[in-house]
């Protein structure tokens, strides 16, 4: 496991955002949007960063619905991953989600994702759904669930 620094990010960091969002998503979100949600102060959503000796290497961004932390986002670095990062950043989001008093996190996962899905899998998370068309591409999302705080036993 390579460790990380994790902390929030802000409009200083939405370039490296968005250079790690297109180099991970076939269908990449527009920068106007992260710009957006970055600059949101209403405490609904959060960017966290993972940095790497100052450079950041990947990001996750979350956002309250009701009693659920909803995941939107999860990006590594192509040259950072299967180091843990993901791990470590998926862990930081569900802490913002107790500490927001969330009882449970979903987040939706490309079907053909089956790395991301094994991931989410190992800390509990089940798929309760499938979103047909739910990318850009038209590729199919499941949505996966599990209960805050996490059971890592």
């Amino acid at each position: 496991m390579l460790l990380v620094d994790i902390d929030f990010c802000d409009l200083s960091t939405l370039d490296e955002i968005y250079a790690i969002e297109r180099l991970c998503n076939p269908t990449p979100w527009e920068r106007a949007w992260i710009e957006k949600d970055l600059s949101l102060e209403s405490g609904l959503s959060c960017y966290l960063g993972a940095w790497r000796k100052k450079c950041l290497i990947g990001f996750g961004a979350c956002k309250r619905q009701k009693k659920r932390l909803y995941i939107m986002n999860l990006a590594v670095h192509p040259d950072y991953r299967r180091k843990g990062i993901a791990s470590q950043l998926l862990l930081a989001l569900c802490e913002i989600g107790l500490t927001w008093e969330m009882k449970a996190v979903a987040l939706d996962v490309r079907e053909g994702n089956a790395d991301a899905q094994s991931l989410y899998r190992a800390f509990g998370f089940r798929v309760v759904g499938r979103t047909r068309g739910y990318y850009n591409d038209g590729e199919d999302s499941y949505v996966m669930m599990t209960s805050l705080p996490l059971d890592l036993g």
